[in-house]
């Protein structure tokens, strides 16, 4: 018994400084190098939680998690994604000649050049929202709208119309649209940088480096 004792001892108060050693040394600032107009990065906090920062232009994206070590791999997992990016505010009848879709919200840079994408019985048609974030079809029977804006390409979303007289829809992104969110996003740990991929990004191979 004191054999174990000793031993649990040993578990309880080596291992962990040791492990806490290594996250101090990989903890610190990552910064995005190597794309113009764009700031972006990780900071990785000793106790194992992260936060992302990502500015193009006017947009600023977040995110937050926890990281973890697998080798030389860092992987990134946040909260669950919610199920739905927008919030439908009204769907009524209007009688014109139109299906419009609209998106509302007090940054009107965000709702000009919404792809939208209208489902029908005869196919599909797609536009983009003009700078009032209104797009209009012909008037006719809808069974979906699949929305995709540039500015947040990670959030995608399809509106179910359950109501085929509906011809006229508003919406509004829902308030955590900025947050970028991961599961299992992997970065290679070299030479004091961080190695891989964007998560907002097309590419393979970025560079964030250690500041």
């Amino acid at each position: 018994m004191k054999k174990v004792l000793q031993l649990l001892f040993c578990i309880c108060f080596f291992v962990p400084p040791a492990m806490a050693q290594q996250a101090d040394e990989i903890s610190g600032g990552y910064f995005l190098e190597g794309v113009q107009e764009t700031a972006s990065g990780f900071q990785l906090k000793s106790n194992y939680t992260f936060t992302f920062f990502f500015t193009y232009g006017g947009l600023d994206r977040y995110g937050s998690g926890r990281w973890t070590q697998e080798k030389n791999a860092i992987v990134f997992n946040s909260r669950v994604k919610p199920l739905r990016d927008f919030k439908l505010l009204s769907a009524r009848r209007v009688n014109d000649h139109f299906v419009t879709v609209k998106f509302t919200d007090k940054n009107q840079g965000i709702v000009n050049g919404i792809e939208c994408t209208l489902y029908t019985a005869r196919g599909r048609q797609k536009l983009f929202t003009d700078k009032t974030g209104t797009v209009k079809f012909p008037k006719q029977e809808v069974d979906s709208i699949q929305f995709f804006s540039p500015l947040f390409p990670d959030h995608p979303y399809t509106f179910i119309v359950s109501n085929k007289i509906q011809n006229n829809f508003e919406f509004a992104f829902e308030k955590w649209v900025a947050e970028v969110f991961f599961e299992d996003f992997t970065l290679l740990f070299t030479n004091n940088m961080l190695v891989g991929q964007h998560p907002l990004l097309n590419g393979k191979q970025f560079r964030y480096v250690k500041n």
